[in-house]
């Protein structure tokens, strides 16, 4: 207990340590607890920081920062007009079209699939195995005693002879029918207790869609709202930038050389890292589409575009995305060769992008080992849902900083040596 103490005290008596600290925690909480109200100004900062990399760019080629600032603006607003009223509507054009045509057919198909794969579990476990023990007993008998057991018999050559019916063995035929109407009987209810379960999920999925659809229409509002109001708060954050910051500097120490160092190698590793990402995901995306429409697949657009933000979830995502695949894939193609190929086209393109494009885009943002960012994923993705996923390669960047950065005592390494 008293090390803890005097590490604590060591620690806490350094005055770079402790703002490090506090900004951190600061930033962290209020993330954590005011994260649902300040959502739009946290959007419009994390806009503006990527959007601010671009206009340092051309500032760099002598290009007015107001100039550059209005130029890569309209770009953005163009980019948000398409997302908004081209992309967006045809994903719900088509994710509509999917689900009234698409959907019955494939719940349908399996549910034959299933249908069809316990009736040969029932005729496998109620006949094919009792026959077989049978017969094994029958020839372990003839093999002792064959003067016995007359080999003429008919009910041994029913049991070899008859696959429909390979129960008879030496049994009354009445009582073999009995029999077997009693085996279809339970088969029929058993099959039919499954497939009343599978409706009733399936209803209860779609009463839960459709709840939620009703519940999110007055959140409509809410994003036509964000749709205004963070354009306007990404301008007039690049527009002031140097002001924001200079008044933020104003509540801290003028000794910072720790933040700043730890703030230098977070910007540079999470600027590559989100610009990476992003142009990783359009090229995936892209691919993936012009792939899946020379196939003919269905729902293309909506398929290819969670393929391309699959790649936000390393080492799972794509792995994930062979499910709704294969299921497209059987329901369209069943079992040919253009379904087989299909499989082979989407494991080239995960394969293309996991040894090739993702090196080249991504080489210089991060050297975390795949351990540590499933772990990030897992932590941040829970604590923020879909943006603790995509910045948690950035947040883990950060941590490995501060701990690279950590000032070590000298007494540790003196003591260690």
């Amino acid at each position: 207990m008293d090390l803890i103490k005097d590490w604590l005290k060591r620690q806490l008596s350094n005055p770079q340590i402790v703002l490090l600290a506090t900004l951190v925690i600061s930033v962290f909480l209020t993330i954590f607890f005011l994260g649902d109200f300040l959502a739009p100004i946290l959007a419009s900062v994390v806009i503006a920081y990527l959007l601010d990399g671009i206009i340092m760019r051309f500032q760099r080629r002598g290009v007015p920062r107001l100039m550059a600032l209005c130029g890569v603006f309209l770009l953005f607003l163009l980019s948000v007009f398409l997302l908004s009223f081209v992309v967006f509507p045809s994903l719900v054009t088509e994710l509509d079209k999917f689900v009234r045509n698409d959907v019955p057919g494939i719940v349908k198909n399996i549910s034959n699939n299933m249908k069809s794969g316990y009736q040969r579990y029932e005729y496998l476990r109620n006949r094919r195995l009792p026959a077989l023990f049978s017969a094994q007993s029958l020839s372990a008998v003839q093999s002792t005693s064959d003067d016995e057991t007359p080999k003429d018999s008919e009910g041994a050559v029913e049991i070899y002879s008859d696959d429909e019916n390979p129960e008879v063995f030496f049994d009354d035929p009445e009582s073999t029918g009995k029999r077997s109407s009693t085996t279809e009987a339970e088969t029929a209810t058993s099959y039919a207790n499954l497939t009343n379960k599978v409706e009733a999920e399936l209803t209860e999925f779609g009463r839960k869609a459709l709840t939620f659809s009703i519940s999110s229409l007055k959140n409509v509002v809410v994003w036509m709202l964000y749709l205004v109001l963070v354009p306007v708060l990404v301008f007039f954050i690049l527009k002031d930038k140097e002001s924001i910051l200079s008044w933020f500097s104003r509540f801290l120490p003028h000794d910072r050389t720790l933040t700043r160092q730890v703030w230098e190698e977070v910007n540079v590793q999470t600027s590559n890292y989100v610009r990476g990402k992003f142009w990783e995901v359009m090229i995936v995306w892209s691919v993936t589409y012009i792939t899946f429409k020379l196939f003919g697949l269905r729902a293309t657009l909506l398929v290819s575009l969670f393929v391309g933000l699959s790649v936000l979830v390393p080492y799972v995502g794509a792995t994930l995305m062979y499910i709704p695949i294969i299921i497209l894939g059987y329901y369209q193609f069943g079992m040919s060769s253009a379904f087989v190929w299909l499989l082979v086209a989407y494991s080239i393109i995960q394969v293309m992008d996991g040894n090739v494009l993702a090196p080249i885009l991504l080489s210089e943002a991060t050297s975390l080992h795949p351990i540590a960012i499933i772990a990030a994923i897992l932590l941040f993705g829970g604590l923020w849902g879909f943006w603790g996923v995509f910045f948690a390669i950035p947040l883990a960047t950060l941590i490995n900083s501060i701990i690279k950065a950590w000032p070590i005592d000298m007494d540790d390494t003196s003591s260690t040596s």
